[in-house]
């Protein structure tokens, strides 16, 4: 099985920075960073075609923990940079569920 050690990510913006959205990317994962970010100003340079603005960023992920669901949060700092978080459940943690009166129960995974 291919491993994954990062992904790209890609937007687009119009408009200055403020109505922005994911663009695809030419690859989910790639093995390497070194590969993501050879690859990600030609697809930056491509992108900006249909976007006033794009922004792109190769963001590290561990290869063991990739195959979980994970969660990816970008924003668009205020010095114009790219910040992408990526966090993986953990599928043994505990779902909490609010009940009435503030009581809350435990469900397993």
């Amino acid at each position: 099985m291919e491993h994954i050690a990062a992904i790209m990510m890609l937007i687009g913006c119009t408009q200055g920075n403020v109505e922005c959205r994911e663009l695809p990317a030419p690859a989910i994962g790639f093995e390497t960073v070194d590969e993501c970010r050879e690859l990600l100003q030609p697809a930056i340079s491509e992108a900006k075609g249909a976007n006033e603005v794009v922004h792109g960023r190769c963001t590290e992920v561990d290869p063991a923990l990739f195959m979980e669901d994970a969660t990816i949060v970008w924003k668009i700092a205020p010095s114009g940079q790219l910040d992408v978080q990526v966090t993986f459940d953990d599928p043994a943690s505990p779902v909490m569920v609010a009940e009435k009166a503030g009581r809350s129960t435990v469900l397993s995974k």
